[in-house]
């Protein structure tokens, strides 16, 4: 495969490709100490009753108006739009809110989440591991600080990670950085991204960052592969 063309839409010209003509290829998924990863296009498609328990769980906590953070495609912000929620699903792929809009979802936005402006709601969701766009632990501070400018008093935040310490299991990991900030590419067809920083998150280390930063970290469900489910709330 010739990945000679760089761009930063990977997720986008997958989405796309798959609404319009139902091209099932993969994206795939790069680190340079694991093996390459794939994720189903089709998966970005999925109903509620195919979503993980995680997942379901999630959308059932959600309450009143939504702030979907990273809506990829839209599914999660269709489940939610079909049980009545004003939902406001945003994403920085341009073309994954063209497809949302195509879908139904008429308030999809194309916004980077750091440079949304003080509007608040009853819920922001980020799922698939939304901590990532904190990119790394430096950056938590200003992550939480604007997740509190979207936030009323009885705001919630429902967001998803997953411990990566099973990565390690034979080995302890680097004691330089915390073993959840993960440095990616990702490749569609002949097209690959700029190397990128995302962070996973043990659900102690979230609390305590959270803690910090005078929110409130409940732990709402945990899976069988290091998934688990978090509820931050103001103090």
């Amino acid at each position: 495969m010739n990945l000679n063309q760089p761009t930063q839409d990977i997720f986008g010209l997958a989405v796309e490709s798959y609404f319009k003509t139902k091209d099932k290829t993969p994206i795939k998924v790069h680190h340079e100490d694991f093996f390459d990863d794939e994720i189903p296009v089709d998966y970005l498609f999925r109903s509620y009753s195919e979503m993980p328990e995680l997942e379901q769980k999630a959308l059932d906590l959600c309450q009143g108006s939504v702030l979907d953070i990273g809506c990829c495609a839209g599914s999660h912000s269709l489940e939610l739009q079909s049980r009545g929620h004003l939902v406001k699903p945003i994403d920085i792929s341009a073309k994954c809110i063209d497809v949302c809009k195509s879908r139904g979802l008429n308030s999809a936005e194309h916004s980077d989440f750091f440079e949304l402006k003080s509007q608040t709601y009853d819920t922001l969701l980020l799922l698939m591991n939304g901590i990532g766009i904190a990119e790394s632990i430096k950056n938590l501070p200003e992550f939480f600080n604007k997740l509190k400018s979207l936030m009323h008093q009885h705001s919630q935040v429902i967001l998803d990670s997953s411990d990566l310490i099973f990565l390690y299991e034979d080995e302890k990991p680097s004691t330089d950085h915390y073993y959840g900030e993960m440095t990616f590419t990702t490749s569609y067809k002949n097209q690959i991204s700029e190397p990128f920083s995302w962070l996973y998150l043990d659900f102690e280390y979230l609390k305590k960052e959270a803690r910090k930063e005078n929110l409130k970290c409940s732990l709402l469900f945990q899976d069988e592969h290091y998934g688990f489910l978090a509820k931050l709330e103001l103090n």
